[in-house]
């Protein structure tokens, strides 16, 4: 599986192969029979081997019947949780398997116990059979019908949650592409605009360094457009060129703080989680003093979670 792949929700469906299927119902009929054949030597202490493989044929013909009815199953239910339209047919045609699986254990029984050789008819020996193991036939019949479906409804829940999943994250990918078209021409057009007060105030040098920040900006954000996560270092560098750009803009009215804990850097938070929240601080904080603004970033740990905080000095919101 490739890295990022999601799991395949048919998985269980592959792992049920007409193989698999055979090997699962010899161990599953041997646990089964193996009472039958210490009960049977218990009372008579000879041929363990023959009891066991006597006890074990009822249980073998199932094994050889099981990919049959497992194809049957998929192609009534087309692969699906049996609805009640197909639990009818399914049932019914439990009738016809039993049947079958009675003829068959008739065959090797009449060999085994040489019915021939003691006189009894391959009819009788089958009508005897069908009268003996007839119901319990199909009760076994019926628990392989709800075990089928039983892990039938465990893929559809499955693929439910895989396809919500996908959907989720679908949905957050294209959040993130819209938050990512919003915020970058905003970049480009404030620092643009300051750039142009700059060189009207013949402010030459600080226009050439908000360009020079500008581009690495553009580019820090661009190259990440595909991550949903990213190292809170390279989150906060993206701040730290934001504020760049911003301290030209507004000279010695904005002062602004990084103060991260070194041991929280390599923490992974959501991209452009601090950026709007201090382009918010800025804009609606300290951009409406007359005075010097602060803005202030911390980042520390508190226990097993990690504290982001943007905070700033303005006059805070108004009433309401």
């Amino acid at each position: 599986m490739n890295q990022g792949e999601a799991p395949d929700a048919r998985a269980p469906m592959r792992a049920l192969s007409p193989r698999r299927v055979w090997m699962f119902g010899m161990g599953a009929g041997l646990l089964a029979a193996l009472p039958h054949a210490v009960s049977a030597y218990a009372l008579e202490p000879r041929d363990f081997g023959f009891k066991l493989a006597l006890a074990m044929v009822p249980y073998s013909v199932w094994a050889l019947l099981g990919p049959l009815i497992l194809a049957t199953f998929r192609r009534v239910t087309r692969d699906a949780t049996p609805g009640v339209r197909e639990v009818g047919p399914l049932v019914a045609i439990g009738s016809g398997f039993v049947l079958v699986h009675a003829l068959l254990l008739a065959l090797v029984r009449s060999g085994l116990e040489q019915w021939a050789a003691r006189g009894v008819a391959f009819s009788e020996g089958l009508r005897a059979l069908l009268l003996e193991r007839g119901a319990l036939g199909y009760f076994e019949y019926l628990l392989f019908l709800a075990a089928w479906a039983a892990l039938n409804a465990v893929r559809r829940a499955r693929e439910r949650e895989l396809a919500e999943s996908r959907l989720m994250a679908r949905l957050a990918e294209s959040r993130l592409q819209s938050l990512r078209a919003q915020l970058d021409p905003h970049f480009l057009f404030n620092t643009l605009n300051a750039v142009v007060g700059l060189v009207r105030q013949s402010r030459n040098p600080e226009a050439v360094e908000a360009l020079v920040e500008l581009g690495d900006l553009l580019r820090a954000s661009l190259e990440g457009r595909g991550d949903h996560e990213v190292p809170l270092s390279e989150e906060l560098e993206l701040v730290r060129r934001y504020l760049g750009i911003e301290q030209l803009r507004f000279g010695g009215r904005l002062e602004s703080h990084l103060e991260p804990e070194p041991e929280t850097l390599m923490a992974r938070v959501p991209a452009l989680v601090l950026q709007p929240l201090v382009e918010n601080a800025i804009k609606h904080g300290t951009s409406r003093r007359a005075s010097r603004g602060h803005v202030w970033v911390r980042t520390w740990r508190r226990g097993d979670r990690l504290v982001l905080e943007v905070r700033d000095d303005g006059p805070g919101l108004r009433a309401g």
